[in-house]
């Protein structure tokens, strides 16, 4: 006898997708897959784009039904539900009992804060959360090789995909000229209407063996009172309950920094590639400031409550290199959330805490659905999130680094409590110049590409010449007046707001000999509101006027 109740699936219809849409998010990492057979309208969306073993991208047959590497679109979070045991990450090797994966809670919160579409690629089965047996070394090897291998391979790495192919010269990476090629994050080639990229393993698997929680501290109890003894009660079972791991949340050391740091910078490469042509410059990789493993001797909580200080900490990104500088994260196409975030289901999780680039991604989505995307997010409430952890202080905030930050949410994409809810209190990229930090504006520009790249596909069969010149000078000036008109550039006229160019003179002779055509497009975007300063004057004799009068 089926359970009484009723289930809500959502049904979605068939649509092309947009590719200058700027709240799509791609999601790449571990999480299992659930023993349901592959829906039918699934596998036929994943054949009509290629994936098959005779498609454009050369995928075996053997990976369908498994979805292991293949990029899988869901527009609810039953969709998601019903295709991946993103609740079954094994607190050990063979354990019986399971907590949600950092994949699972990323997209979970994406839903659940008002996220639109996304893409899952599966890179395998999520890694347990603690190996005792193995010990604290061996364990931090096998989770820093999901990130990439060569000859030391995982044991089941038939069953799994490199997150970064190619990290620290392990493995192969990518090329974007060869689809068959293309593994974990660098799917994301694949994924045209994508704008928002999420590798929500990245910094569990950076940190290694997780750290043991210390005991909590008990508040004395009452004093005691002796009574008779009540008659003895009934046996009863106690009601089952799994305790939270006495672990903490991952948090990284000065080697976890350096190793995220050197990740993060291949993951923004990849997308990039700042040695050849521009494949997804369009993408945001949206991520989270990594927690840091406060101890004696390593990093304190003021370093945690003010990561600025961690950001500007000399060689932590490697030898001479700081993370805030271009050649580690410092890139106007990352934005990191901070701080960590507590939510109904992250309570069995150590220290109750999940990752918070999910919600930022999100926020950012319904943002741009709402308001356009070039708009700052900054101020979107958080319904699901019930604490925020570390508790950042008025003057944490406040303070900066001079010539590289303000104040704190001048780099960072802040949480914070305001009016007695949660919300993003700062929209910002970690840009080194000050003209990219907001937001908006790197979401600007990957609409530009994206948009641009649609126009460039209607018009790459058009022979080269002054007519096709015009063409697509007047193609992209008629984009250019649709953001405008929405309020998208800063100038007065349209002149102040941009120009395009595509004539000669932003060609050479052998560009237009080749058939290559090249346009120059040159913009002031519009520029957030950060602070208004409001300057209210008592003047003493308009007040005694008053009271004489009446």
């Amino acid at each position: 006898m089926p359970l009484p109740g009723i289930t809500f699936t959502t049904s979605r219809p068939q649509a092309p997708g947009l590719s200058s849409r700027a709240d799509v998010a791609i999601f790449v990492g571990c999480v299992a897959r659930r023993a349901a057979a592959l829906p039918a309208g699934v596998r036929e969306a994943l054949k009509a784009d290629g994936w098959t073993p005779t498609g454009v991208f050369k995928a075996a047959a053997a990976r369908m039904d498994s979805l292991l590497g293949l990029p899988v679109p869901v527009e609810s979070w039953s969709e998601f539900d019903a295709l991946y045991a993103w609740d079954q990450r094994p607190m050990g090797p063979g354990s019986d009992q399971s907590v949600p994966c950092p994949l699972g809670l990323a997209v979970r919160r994406f839903f659940a804060e008002g996220g639109a579409k996304a893409y899952v690629v599966r890179t395998g089965d999520p890694i347990a959360l603690d190996d005792a047996a193995a010990g604290p070394e061996a364990f931090t090897k096998a989770k820093r090789l999901l990130l990439a291998w060569k000859t030391n391979k995982p044991a089941d790495a038939a069953l799994r995909q490199p997150l970064l192919a190619g990290l620290g010269g392990l493995g192969s990476p990518s090329d974007p000229a060869d689809p068959a090629t293309w593994t974990g994050a660098a799917v994301a080639y694949a994924v045209e209407d994508a704008a928002l990229l999420l590798l929500p393993d990245l910094i569990d698997l950076c940190a290694g063996a997780p750290h043991q929680a210390p005991p909590p501290q008990e508040p004395p109890g009452p004093p005691e009172i002796f009574k008779p003894c009540a008659p003895a009660a009934p046996e009863l079972a106690p009601e089952a309950r799994v305790a939270r791991p006495a672990l903490l949340a991952p948090r990284l050391d000065a080697e976890g920094y350096a190793m995220w740091s050197r990740a993060t910078r291949f993951a923004l490469d990849l997308l990039g590639r700042p040695k050849g042509p521009a494949h997804r410059r369009d993408l945001t990789l949206v991520s989270a400031m990594p927690l840091p493993f406060v101890a004696e001797g390593g990093f304190s909580d003021g370093e945690e409550c003010w990561p600025l200080a961690l950001l500007d900490r000399p060689d932590l990104a490697g030898p001479g290199l700081r993370l805030l500088d271009d050649g580690a994260v410092g890139n106007a196409r990352l934005q990191l959330a901070y701080p960590w975030i507590a939510t109904p289901d992250s309570v069995d999780l150590p220290e109750g805490l999940e990752s918070p680039e999910g919600a930022l991604a999100a926020v950012i989505a319904r943002s741009a659905i709402q308001r356009g995307a070039f708009r700052s997010a900054a101020g979107e409430p958080l319904r699901s999130v019930t604490a925020l952890v570390p508790e950042i202080g008025a003057s944490d905030l406040a303070r900066g680094l001079p010539g590289k930050a303000d104040w704190l949410g001048d780099r960072l994409s802040l949480f914070a409590v305001r009016r007695g809810r949660v919300e993003l209190f700062s929209d910002s990229s970690m840009a080194p110049q000050r003209a990219w930090r907001p937001g908006g504006t790197s979401r600007l520009m990957g609409i530009l590409l994206r948009a641009s790249r649609t126009l460039g596909d209607d018009l790459v069969f058009e022979p080269a010449g002054p007519i096709l010149w015009g063409r697509m000078r007047a193609a992209l000036e008629a984009l250019c007046d649709s953001l405008r008109a929405l309020g998208a550039f800063a100038g007065r006229s349209r002149d102040e707001a941009f120009t395009v160019s595509c004539d000669a003179s932003t060609m050479t002779q052998s560009d237009i000999d080749n058939g290559r055509v090249i346009a120059t497009l040159s913009f002031l975007p519009a520029q957030p509101i950060e602070r208004i300063t409001v300057v209210l004057q008592l003047i003493e004799a308009a007040s005694a006027t008053t009271r004489e009068a009446a």
